[in-house]
């Protein structure tokens, strides 16, 4: 994959990440460009769950106390609510936490 390619991705995904998280009801968002960069619907779901499953592991740190890492777990939940609406399985066990899918 080259860098404009990459680039493309990335941009593609945080697109999709406002939109998601500005809609009243989520839905997985498809078109012609999204087809091009991740092939199928089951390969943005994928780029998804792989960004949601980045920002879970960079964002959390164990080494807090239990109050501020549910806290940020909380603040990281909300940012993505709509991801995490339109994901295949509700339950993520790296956030430990289970979203009500719209």
């Amino acid at each position: 994959m080259t860098w404009t390619e990459t680039h493309r991705r990335w941009q593609a995904l945080r697109a999709i990440e406002q939109e998601l998280w500005s809609a009243e009801r989520p839905e997985l968002p498809w078109n012609d460009e999204l087809a091009l960069i991740f092939g199928d619907r089951d390969g943005l779901r994928a780029a998804l769950r792989y960004r949601w499953r980045l920002a879970v592991s960079t964002q959390l740190d164990t080494h807090l106390p239990e109050r501020v890492l549910e806290e940020q777990r909380r603040v990281l939940a909300e940012r993505a609510r709509g991801v995490l609406a339109v994901l295949d399985d509700p339950t993520d066990e790296e956030l430990g936490t289970t979203h009500a899918v719209a």
